[in-house]
């Protein structure tokens, strides 16, 4: 018989179902990306009516059904109540979900995923940090994660660490000799380079302490996009409107 079980995440987006349901796609530690209805949680009196909303974190209460889950009852630990309030933010926090959700699914232990996911919501409700490299940083990062990372130590075809040339085709950077040996190649900087190796492994506690003057926010910029269109078959909604602002 199945039981009611506690899930820890945080909410990517939540859609109207019905009169007043909604459906939550919920990232959680334990099992990954899942789907959850909450049932009556438009209605005013509704228990579940304020941690129904996208990018609450909590602890989630909920019974499993054959394809999806019910919210029985959630305890929440984080609002962001600040990104709403903010076209700009609320566009980035949504983008920010709706790449999570590319890359995850139900069944994986996804504790690096909703860790990276909290502090980048975090950093763009606070504010500090420019939105633009915020979203780079959190791209590179959760690339790496899933094992598809801009390969930044060595060159990607020798091995060398002596780094010239980006080619996102290839993989990442390269030195001298391959770069020349490839078309579409682009040389980057050291500041480039250091930041690359930067965002893929410092503590996430970290990874937001830092900012970048506007031509190196352009080279991220231009690495960061390449990189994502030859390697995410995908077009993001979210993506779409940030382009229009």
């Amino acid at each position: 018989m199945r039981e009611e079980i506690q899930v820890t995440g945080i909410i990517l987006y939540a859609t109207l179902v019905k009169e007043y349901d909604k459906r939550l796609v919920i990232l959680t530690k334990e099992r990954g990306k899942i789907t959850v209805f909450a049932n009556g949680a438009r209605k005013a009196v509704s228990q579940l009516r304020a941690a129904s909303q996208s990018f609450v974190m909590g602890t989630f209460t909920v019974f499993p059904g054959r394809d999806s889950y019910t919210l029985v009852k959630a305890e929440v630990r984080e609002y962001f109540s600040g990104l709403p309030l903010d076209m700009e933010k609320l566009c980035y926090a949504s983008y920010v979900c709706e790449f999570m959700s590319y890359y995850t699914r139900e069944g994986c232990y996804c504790v690096n995923e909703l860790n990276l996911l909290y502090v980048t919501l975090k950093a763009l409700e606070q504010g500090t940090v420019d939105n633009q490299l915020i979203r780079y940083a959190f791209e590179v990062r959760l690339m790496d994660i899933e094992g598809q990372g801009i390969h930044a130590y060595t060159c990607v075809r020798c091995n060398k660490k002596e780094l010239k040339y980006f080619n996102a085709k290839a993989g990442g950077l390269l030195c001298e000799a391959c770069g020349k040996e490839l078309k579409l190649t682009r040389t980057v900087s050291e500041t480039l380079i250091y930041t690359l190796q930067y965002i893929q492994s410092a503590d996430l506690t970290k990874l937001y302490a830092f900012q970048l003057s506007e031509e190196a926010m352009a080279e991220l910029k231009y690495v960061a996009d390449r990189f994502r269109e030859a390697y995410v078959d995908r077009e993001f909604k979210s993506l779409e409107i940030l382009s229009s602002l």
